[in-house]
Formats: C-alpha cells, sequence, structure tokens
C-alpha cells in the first residue's frame, strides 16, 4: 500500500485569541456601584410602590442593553471558531467516505471468516462425538471457539471437556434411570413418573425414598379399605342380579360402567394412580 495515502501532509492553524477590551471599564463599574449604593436599601412601601416600579424597570433596561452588547461581542467571536470547525467537519466527511464502505468491506469478512470457522468447528464436534460416545447434537458451540484468537489446539481440548463432561453426566443418568426401574419394578410400581422426574433434574435417593413413601401409603390404604370392607360385608348381600346391597337402607353400594378412555401414557398412567388410591376396582376389556 502507498504509505503516502495514509499520511497527511503538514499544515498548521494560525490562531491568535483576541482579547476583549471593555472601553471606559472602570467609569462602567463606578455608574454601577453608584445605582447600587442608591437603590440596594430601597424600602417598598405603598406610598412608593409606583417609585419603585420605575426604578426598576429603568435597571432592567440596564441589565438587558449590557447583555445584549454581551451577546453581540460572543456572536461576532465565535464566527472565526465556528467557520473552522465547520472546514474540519468537512473535510472528516471527505474521509468518512472513506472508512465507511472498508468498514463494511471489514464485516462481512470477518462474518465469513467466523462462518467458516464454525463450519470447521462443526466438522471437528463431529469427528470427535464418537470417540467419546456423545452426539454431535449434545455440545453446543461456544462462541469463543470462533474467535480468530482461539487456536486450533485450544479449540479441541474445551472441545474434548466439553464431551467428557456430557458424557459422564450422560452416563450417571442412564445409571440412575436402571436404578429407578429396578426398584420400582421390585416394589411393583410403575417407574415412568419416577423417571420423568429424575429426567428433570431430581436426585435419585429422594426418588428412591419417594417411592418407598408410595409404597408404605399404598399399603397402608389398602389396609384401611381391607378394614371397611370388613366392616361393610356384615351388612350387605349380593341379589340374584349381582348387585350388592346394603342390608341396613336397601341402597345398591356399587355398579359397573364401562367407560373407553383416551389419554397420553402419562395421562393414563396417573388416572391408574388414583383409581387405585381411592379404591375404584377396574379391568382390561379383551382385545383392547
Amino acid at each position: 500500500m502507498d504509505q503516502s495515502l495514509i499520511n497527511l501532509p503538514d499544515y498548521s492553524v494560525e490562531y491568535t485569541p483576541a482579547p476583549i477590551v471593555i472601553k471606559n471599564a472602570d467609569g462602567l463599574e463606578a455608574a454601577i456601584a453608584q445605582y447600587v449604593a442608591r437603590y440596594q436599601d430601597m424600602v417598598v412601601t405603598s406610598d412608593t410602590e409606583a417609585d419603585t416600579k420605575k426604578v426598576r424597570a429603568e435597571l432592567r433596561k440596564l441589565k438587558a442593553a449590557l447583555d445584549d452588547r454581551r451577546k453581540e461581542i460572543k456572536r461576532g467571536y465565535n464566527q472565526p471558531l465556528r467557520e473552522f470547525e465547520a472546514k474540519v467537519k468537512s473535510l472528516e466527511a471527505s474521509i468518512d467516505m472513506i472508512i465507511d464502505p472498508i468498514t463494511v468491506g471489514l464485516n462481512e469478512l470477518e462474518v465469513q471468516r467466523r462462518d467458516q470457522k464454525k463450519q470447521e468447528v462443526s466438522d471437528l464436534i463431529a469427528e470427535m462425538a464418537p470417540n467419546y460416545g456423545v452426539e454431535v447434537g449434545s455440545i453446543d458451540i461456544d462462541p469463543r471457539w470462533l474467535n480468530k484468537s482461539a487456536s486450533h489446539k485450544q479449540v479441541v481440548d474445551e472441545i474434548g471437556v466439553t464431551m467428557t463432561t456430557i458424557k459422564a453426566v450422560a452416563d450417571k443418568l442412564a445409571d440412575d434411570i436402571a436404578m429407578i426401574t429396578r426398584y420400582a419394578n421390585v416394589q411393583n410400581v410403575d417407574p415412568l413418573p419416577w423417571i420423568d422426574q429424575l429426567n428433570q433434574g431430581q436426585d435419585v435417593q429422594y426418588l428412591l425414598s419417594a417411592i418407598d413413601n408410595q409404597v408404605a401409603q399404598a399399603k397402608e390404604r389398602q389396609h384401611q379399605r381391607d378394614l371397611q370392607a370388613q366392616a361393610d360385608a356384615e351388612h350387605q348381600t349380593e341379589t340374584k342380579t349381582g348387585k350388592v346391597v346394603d342390608t341396613d337402607t336397601g341402597e345398591v353400594v356399587d355398579h359397573t360402567t364401562t367407560l373407553k378412555i383416551t389419554g397420553s401414557i402419562g395421562q393414563l398412567t396417573a388416572l391408574k394412580g388414583y383409581m387405585d388410591s381411592i379404591g375404584v376396582k377396574y379391568e382390561k376389556v379383551a382385545g383392547e
């Protein structure tokens, strides 16, 4: 690149601050001092109200005249600065006409580089995943891996650490699922709701204790139902039609209704658990 394109020619700015001198400043200060001395202790009463307002109006005119002159001097004093700033900004705008498209081009180049780096990282993940026993989709690309400063070795090492961690978590989850499944089967309860909780991050030891509690509660409920059934049987009888009638009231104790229920596995499992908990008897219809 031609170095002359990035070097400005020597230049200087002639700038000599012009002094602002108030002619007869002493006389002006003396006149203001006389106004102050004359009116600063002025007492305002109903008798002097009209004169006081006239004095105030004259003082305001004096102040306005001083301020108008200040503004006039300021405008003239600032005019060379405004012209200088306008000229410099015009030069800067010309340079921006070059900088802006260069910036756009560099940004586009960076996007292309990151896209290429992302593809390289994706290929690397696909290559490494089988060696670690993990699924490619389980690895999220860390934005830091796409940085220009990230070396190939650094990316490989960090991907390896990530895969090792994911594999360890997956293996533990699989072991915990197997443990919950075995224990639930031994306790004769459905393992799926407990596995769902496990997948949501619940602790396996907590779930094992929860299964024990559920089984204990189910046994207690069944025990209470058995006791109630024994008590009820003392004043119930079955008719020729198969209905159970309360001998004290003559009311039918229970009856059978056939329902066809449709739902997800989770919903049906929950329904089964509820029916078990309240002692509803059911059976699977043949052919369903």
